[in-house]
């Protein structure tokens, strides 16, 4: 086993044990994870949680919401987390994705100091389902490369940064999935290669608003943190 590896399984052993911490804490309180997403306000479909931007000091942002089920028809899950690299909160080497045919990609963006990682979906009982990317026009950031998204992906903290359980939480699932969460991205470029190739040349994918999610990958979390804590003792 060598060096990266090593890390790599003892990340994914830590983030495990924080997020059995995490449901342990939960339980003992009576308490649901996505109590700590909505505080004191009401439920409602469309809705931002929590209300106000929640950026954290190394410049990472999330906040949750859900779909109504006429526009998500099929999917199951009570909703999903929305995670961002702010650009304007800390400098950061990044570059813009190349896309041939879609060079002014970024010219328009609603909000160029903002990068939108992955979405992380949960069901009712708090625990995450899935993890998706994205089209450009769901959220209106800046699309970067492959490589900057897997960089920042990577990176992600948001400790200190809204309710301390939650944040934790969040932090430790960046860490148990970033293997999947790096593959998510390669396979976004993928599906954006195989939308650009098979249209005309005029075609805009961040115009296409029936193209919503590029890339997902279904979470078996028990399964997932059962794998993470038996790896390291290999």
């Amino acid at each position: 086993m060598n060096f990266k590896r090593t890390c790599s399984a003892h990340n994914r052993q830590q983030a495990a044990t924080a997020l059995i911490r995490c449901y342990d804490t939960l339980a003992k309180r009576n308490e649901n994870l996505l109590q700590h997403v909505t505080g004191e306000q009401a439920f409602e479909c469309w809705r931002k949680y929590p209300s106000a931007d929640v950026i954290s000091a190394s410049g990472f942002q999330y906040f949750y919401h859900a779909h109504s089920p006429e526009d998500r028809p099929g999917v199951i899950e009570n909703g999903h987390f929305h995670t961002f690299a702010r650009l304007d909160r800390r400098a950061r080497n990044i570059e813009d994705l190349p896309i041939p045919g879609n060079a002014t990609v970024n010219a328009n963006t609603q909000d160029p100091d903002s990068v939108h990682l992955v979405a992380i979906s949960v069901n009712a009982l708090g625990l995450p389902t899935e993890i998706f990317t994205v089209n450009q026009w769901v959220t209106g950031d800046r699309w970067c490369s492959s490589a900057s998204v897997a960089a920042l992906s990577a990176a992600f903290r948001v400790d200190g940064a809204g309710p301390p359980l939650l944040s934790a939480w969040l932090t430790s699932v960046f860490s148990l999935y970033e293997e999947s969460i790096q593959e998510l991205i390669r396979d976004r470029d993928a599906a954006i290669r195989h939308a650009i190739d098979t249209h005309a040349a005029d075609y805009r994918i961040i115009d296409d608003r029936s193209l919503e999610v590029l890339s997902s990958k279904t979470l078996s979390f028990s399964d997932d943190v059962d794998a993470a804590l038996r790896d390291i003792s290999r």
